[in-house]
């Protein structure tokens, strides 16, 4: 049997919305303790300054029955129970007087946002992408001290940060293989982006040392396929700068580029792309 049907065998009544029943209502008297404990709901009016709330509970402690009555009590607040002076006005209810702190300590979670971090595979044609691991945020606790003047927060004041749950980068697989790459025998090549933008590509071989220095120096390197690209393995492109500002990155038929140089095609072509390859001179500068 449970502690739910030796409460009724008794003949005794509870009101299962506010009565405190412990253990609880369907707990078996074989798991039971050996005592079964009421707490009666009453009726306590909680005074918060110029706010009155009147609420049925059985909540004990000042806690509880603030935050039965919607109201938060912090740690620095006192309170004081008294009879009602006016029946008329609280009826037969307890009373509950909150004496707010001229400050109080409250505390806030917020998220912090996770890293992402990208691995290039060679052997995945350009545009998929899938998630390896996948990213979950953090956790941060703030705490404030909260000065408060006729029951209104006149100001807030950080007093100090914890990381809580440190986040976890999510790690993403992206595919740098081109479908139909610009290749040294055709010269000339038509690709659409992603954004559904068609551009005409076309490559020049030429030294790139001076061009590094339009986005912040470093040096390049030739890639395997005869593009040279950055320490990022951004293939140095060349484009129009009003429609591709320099240094910005973009999509080419041959991978991810980024905007080092310009020339005089951009302006028959101002979404052409001009890719630096080692195709002409084949000398790995």
């Amino acid at each position: 049997s449970s502690v739910r049907e030796l409460i009724a065998t008794s003949g005794m009544k509870i009101d299962a919305s506010h009565d405190s029943v412990s253990p609880h209502l369907d707990a078996s008297l074989a798991q039971a303790a050996p005592t079964v404990t009421i707490q009666r709901a009453r009726l306590v009016t909680v005074i918060d300054g110029k706010k009155r709330s009147r609420v049925l509970t059985a909540a004990q402690t000042p806690q509880d029955i603030a935050k039965a009555a919607g109201m938060a009590l912090y740690r620095e607040d006192t309170t004081t129970f008294q009879t009602p002076g006016n029946i008329a006005l609280d009826g037969p209810s307890e009373m509950m007087t909150i004496h707010r702190a001229p400050t109080h300590t409250v505390t806030a979670e917020e998220p912090i946002a996770f890293a992402t971090e990208t691995i290039k595979d060679k052997q995945q044609f350009i545009g998929s992408k899938t998630i390896k691991r996948a990213g979950q945020p953090g956790i941060r606790r703030l705490t404030y001290t909260v000065e408060v003047k006729d029951g209104a927060e006149v100001q807030r004041r950080l007093t100090a940060q914890t990381v809580v749950k440190q986040p976890t980068a999510q790690i993403e697989v992206v595919g740098t293989k081109p479908k139909n790459p610009l290749t040294k025998s055709k010269g000339a090549h038509h690709f659409t982006d992603s954004k559904g933008v068609s551009h005409r590509e076309t490559y020049y071989d030429l030294p790139m040392n001076v061009a590094m220095h339009n986005c912040g120096g470093g040096t390049y390197t030739i890639r395997d396929d005869g593009a040279k690209v950055d320490k990022d393995g951004y293939i140095l492109v060349a484009a129009n700068y009003s429609n591709h500002p320099r240094c910005s990155v973009v999509e080419t038929s041959m991978g991810p580029g980024k905007v080092y140089d310009t020339g005089s095609f951009a302006t028959k072509h101002p979404h052409g792309f001009d890719l630096a390859t080692d195709w002409t001179k084949a000398d790995g500068k």
